[in-house]
Parts: C-alpha cells; structure tokens; sequence
C-alpha cells in the first residue's frame, strides 16, 4: 500500500489561518473552538488534535509571525553595507512588519497576558528575544570592532534597547493605532538610537 501523505504541516497551518480570521472578527474571548472548527471545514476533534486549547493556538500564531520578522532581520544583517545601514534597515523592517500585522495586535496582547499566566508561554517568548539578540548583538560587536561605533557601548544592552523601542512602540499601538505612525516614527526610531550610537564614536575621536 502507498503510505499516506503528511498532511500535519498542512493542516496546522489551515487551523491557524482559520483561527486569524476567527479572532480578528470576534474577539479572543468570544472566538470558540467550534467556530474555528466550523469555518475551517475539520472536525473539532482534528483542532484538538493538532492544538489542545486556544492558548496553544494563539503561542503557535504569534510564532509564526515572529519567525517572519526573525528571518527578515537575519537577511538584513547579512546583506552587505554599513553596520549603521543594516541597523537602520532591520528597524525599517520591523516596522513593516509590524504594520503588515495589524488584524494580529489584539491576539498579540492577549499573547502577552498568557505569557504572564503560564510559564511555558513565557519560556518561549523569552527564546524568541533571545533570537532576535542573537542576530543584533554581532552586529553591534562588528561595528565598535571597525569603528562606526562607540567602543564603549555594551553591545547586548544597545541590542535590547532597540528590541525595547519595537516592543514598546508596538504596544502603544495595538492600544492607540492613531498614535503610531508605522512609517514614518518606526524607522525614525531606529535612526535615532543609530545617530546616538554614532555620535558617541565621533565624539572620543575628537
């Protein structure tokens, strides 16, 4: 007999579109299992297959987004340029992504709210920044190694200030939209955190 194919990838990913839709129209709260179940056209019993609770459901959305922005900062911090270019660059992503994300901002908040009730949730945010300051850090090491920056900025600090402004600025946001301009303040944040780093520089060179 021809083995069956794998459709668990599939799947997850049908449930986790469905589940996009379902709480951006009705809320988490009010969203149930059974209306994902039923607008995905699967049994609820395949939901809880592949997720055992909402809570599950929302860990695995907020993942993926953050897998999108992980590898679109990885890909900025690897194309070629000055480090000052690629920072300024991975903020002006972010941004984007952020701005392409907003049906999720309320999810995302509700994500956070889990993450302080379970520690397994939390655990895994935590690992995602982790992630993204492993991507900044080298950076910042690479430009106070060649110049552009100042060498006494401590790199994994300037790292997590950066990823503070986005978090902090995305949460301004999912509470107030008309407040954040995603165009125009979020890359005007990374620049100014990059100006600051480079006076800094010039300023002992002097």
């Amino acid at each position: 007999m021809t083995p069956r194919p794998d459709v668990s990838a599939e799947r997850k990913d049908q449930i986790l579109n469905t589940a996009e839709d379902v709480f951006a129209e009705r809320g988490f709260d009010e969203a149930r299992m059974d209306d994902i179940a039923e607008r995905s056209g699967l049994s609820k019993g395949a939901i809880y297959w592949y997720f055992k609770k909402k809570d599950d459901i929302i860990a695995a959305l907020l993942d993926r987004v953050f897998r999108r922005n992980i590898e679109s900062m990885r890909a900025e911090a690897a194309r070629a340029g000055s480090v000052l270019d690629r920072l300024a660059a991975m903020g002006e992503q972010t941004s984007r992504d952020y701005e392409s994300m907003s049906r999720l901002m309320p999810i995302a908040l509700e994500f956070y709210a889990v993450a302080l009730r379970q520690r397994k949730v939390r655990k895994h945010l935590a690992t995602m920044y982790d992630e993204i300051l492993a991507i900044i850090v080298p950076l910042i090491e690479e430009g106070i190694r060649n110049g552009e920056l100042d060498d006494g900025v401590d790199p994994r600090q300037a790292a997590t200030l950066l990823l503070g402004i986005y978090e902090g600025l995305g949460l301004v946001w999912a509470i107030s939209p008309k407040t954040v301009d995603w165009k125009t303040l979020g890359p005007q944040a990374a620049q100014m955190l990059c100006d600051g780093l480079k006076r800094r520089g010039q300023g002992k060179k002097k």
